[in-house]
């Protein structure tokens, strides 16, 4: 089982790596699900996931990034099928429909008189919610901006140089390297339960280099980490923060099963080995802007904690629009497809 996140809530507002994971031309079949809040989709997939694994299949579980409990999609691999949300933010339509892609529509089991009696109810809720999340995404595009501000201030400390050659030694060492492209996932999140962090590449690497968090300069390593893997070639899966696109948080190696990853110092405990960002820095230099990076540091908290306290909100709104949809849904009925799909994924492969 690997679970990650395909989506994020950026400086940028959503940002959704959908398109390319979710690629029909990589797919046998796609199901892609439609219907509203509450309506089941996430528990679909969850147990779709359930049955595939029992059936002895490696099964991915995309996660929400606003609400982190619920599922945005689930992949078979070995089977070239997976199962999606198709709804917003991340609107997906056919391209080959019929083909790969099957619309699966939870609609049917909508009690549509009952529905229309909640109309205001809904609307409001929904004209709500949006001005939640147009809220916080001020937020962090006011954070994204003070974060590269203090990547600017950053720059003249780094020791580029020291950097470079403690990457070298490190993709020296490495031997059993895959050649291939990268690819792009998501471990965190910013969303409507706070900032959310998956261990899914610990668990997975057989040996894990923390980066210590200092100031922003383990982004500087890490980027500097990143250009070198990149140009050797290396097959890696790679994880940018969610807030800044521009900063990445872990390198997964593929074929070595080696995770480089930004941590805390209490997280780094537990690393095989740790990488201290602060030794790539010029020690006067830092000292001369530290009071500029406390002050950033402050003022970033205090951005980031206003657009969770948006997103709680906007988690507040759709758990009522969920309570108002699950009044008037027939569950019997999505069970119903849902015990249809399974017979169609596994019929062959059980």
């Amino acid at each position: 089982m690997t679970t990650f996140f395909a989506a994020a809530n950026t400086e940028h507002g959503f940002q959704s790596l959908f398109p390319a994971y979710f690629a029909p031309e990589k797919h046998r079949r796609l199901y892609i699900l439609k219907g509203g809040p509450g309506t089941g989709k996430s528990t679909l997939m969850k147990r779709i996931g359930f049955s595939a694994e029992a059936s002895g299949y490696e099964t991915e579980y995309i996660y929400c990034s606003s609400d982190t409990d619920s599922l945005d999609g689930v992949r078979i691999p070995a089977l070239g099928i997976a199962v999606l949300d198709g709804t917003a933010p991340h609107m997906t339509d056919p391209v080959y429909p019929g083909a790969v892609e099957r619309i699966v529509s939870l609609f049917e089991a909508f009690d549509y008189a009952g529905l229309e009696k909640e109309r205001d109810d809904i609307m409001a809720l929904c004209h709500a919610k949006a001005d939640a999340y147009r809220t916080a995404y001020r937020f962090l595009a006011a954070a994204g901006r003070l974060s590269h501000e203090t990547d600017d201030l950053l720059v003249p400390v780094f020791l580029s140089g020291k950097a470079e050659a403690a990457v070298g030694r490190l993709v020296l060492a490495l031997k059993r390297t895959k050649k291939g492209a990268e690819k792009r996932i998501y471990i965190s999140a910013i969303g409507t339960r706070g900032c959310v962090k998956l261990d899914t590449l610990q668990k997975k690497a057989k040996k894990i280099y923390a980066v210590t968090e200092k100031n922003g300069l383990e982004y500087l390593f890490m980027k500097h980490l990143y250009a070198a893997l990149l140009r050797e070639g290396i097959e890696m899966t790679v994880c940018a923060t969610p807030l800044v696109s521009e900063h990445i948080e872990a390198i997964y190696v593929e074929g070595e099963d080696i995770l480089f990853a930004v941590m805390c110092e209490e997280e780094a405990q537990s690393a095989d080995k740790i990488i201290n960002s602060a030794r790539f820095s010029s020690k006067e230099r830092l000292s001369a802007r530290r009071a500029r990076l406390r002050f950033a540091e402050k003022c970033g908290k205090s951005l980031l904690d206003g657009a969770l306290s948006s997103l709680a909100e906007a988690g507040r709104l759709h758990g009522e629009l969920e309570a108002i949809y699950g009044r008037y849904m027939d569950f019997s009925a999505v069970e119903q497809i849902q015990n249809r799909m399974i017979s169609e994924i596994f019929a062959n492969n059980m």
